[in-house]
């Protein structure tokens, strides 16, 4: 359609008009002058587009408008263009056709003057051309890289990533939300993973990474392997990339990071729930307390501190095969009168001991 033919909604919905009306250029201002002088029967409908457009910037620029606003709208614009016959209904049919596309223009509006997310400038900022991924189900989502390491990307989460690993000497990931990463084995090339304020190194593993834009903490955990994770604003940062041995904090298996973004901090600690991370049954009969924290040791991968002179004569008998590592503890410290607490990813065990 010719613009000489456009109506409001028409100037409304064109892309190159609202950028002239937004943003204009010389070349911009020049065409649509132009347009003017050839066309002056259409001055009155340009100059109630510009109205609407304007009177929408105006009430959006801060936020997106609620139902108020939009009326708020709607008055402003009313007051602003030429009276209207008065009519029976308190709403005619063109100014319900008008709200669908201030809506539409506001949401339009209000993504030209947001600022870009932590992933988004990510992105930007990459020398690499990148194939972004989107989960927009209510399901997980398998992706496979280029290295044939695979995301279980999360529900209304975001991943981009090259095309080909082949010619670069690190394997980079940017994800926005929530993915479960298995990382193929290759340490002559380290796989990063950068999630907003974190920085992720692997050279082979399987981890969690909980980057939500709106969450109040960005998480790593650890299943399988190590990690190590640093803040990116952190001035050893390109040091620590760079590094071939794991640098930073580093994680490993039921062990987990929290970046608090509210106190720029981070903190370790252990996952909710540890899994064995190697089978064992867990009967054990008159066996000695050290023994029975060794083994518990070696099936969750974490680091059990106890007083081994005080604990040495201590035997307990006891079937853990299907309680959860919590528990497990809970009733192994009733039995030498004790109790535990964890510390720094650490379980720390105290207790009064054994004649």
């Amino acid at each position: 359609m010719e613009y000489a033919d456009f109506d409001l909604e028409d100037f409304l919905k064109e892309e190159s008009f609202r950028q002239w009306v937004y943003a204009p250029t010389p070349e911009t201002d020049a065409f649509w002058r132009q347009f003017l002088d050839r066309h002056p029967e259409k001055q009155p409908v340009v100059d109630h587009a510009r109205m609407v457009l304007q009177a929408i910037d105006e009430a959006v620029i801060q936020d997106y408008p609620d139902e108020n606003q939009v009326e708020r709208m709607f008055t402003n614009v009313r007051e602003r263009m030429q009276p209207a016959p008065m009519h029976r209904f308190p709403l005619p049919w063109r100014w319900l056709a008008a709200a669908s596309i201030l809506l539409g223009l506001g949401h339009w509006v209000y993504q030209k003057n947001r600022l870009p997310t932590q992933y988004e400038q990510l992105i930007d900022q990459s020398s690499t051309a990148l194939l972004e991924k989107v989960n927009q189900s209510d399901r997980p989502l398998t992706v496979r890289l280029p290295d044939q390491s695979t995301v279980l990307l999360q529900p209304n989460s975001r991943i981009s990533f090259a095309r080909d690993f082949g010619g670069q000497a690190k394997r980079e990931v940017y994800l926005t939300g929530e993915a479960f990463f298995q990382v193929t084995k290759n340490p002559a090339k380290p796989f990063f993973v950068y999630a907003d304020e974190l920085v992720t190194k692997v050279l082979g593993t399987s981890f969690w990474i909980k980057a939500a834009e709106a969450g109040k903490q960005v998480v790593v955990q650890v299943k399988t392997g190590k990690v190590s994770v640093f803040a990116r604003t952190d001035s050893r940062a390109n040091a620590m990339q760079a590094n071939r041995e794991l640098e930073g904090v580093v994680l490993t298996p039921n062990q987990q990071l929290a970046f608090s973004r509210d106190e720029v901090r981070m903190k370790k600690s252990l996952v909710a729930e540890p899994e064995p991370i190697h089978p064992h049954n867990f009967e054990f009969k008159d066996a000695p307390v050290a023994r029975i924290f060794s083994e518990l040791e070696q099936a969750y991968g974490i680091d059990i501190v106890y007083d081994e002179e005080l604990l040495g004569n201590c035997l307990l008998t006891a079937s853990l095969a299907e309680e959860p590592l919590f528990e497990k503890l809970t009733l192994l410290c009733k039995g030498i009168e004790g109790h535990y607490e964890i510390v720094d990813a650490q379980i720390v065990i105290s207790a009064k001991g054994c004649q």
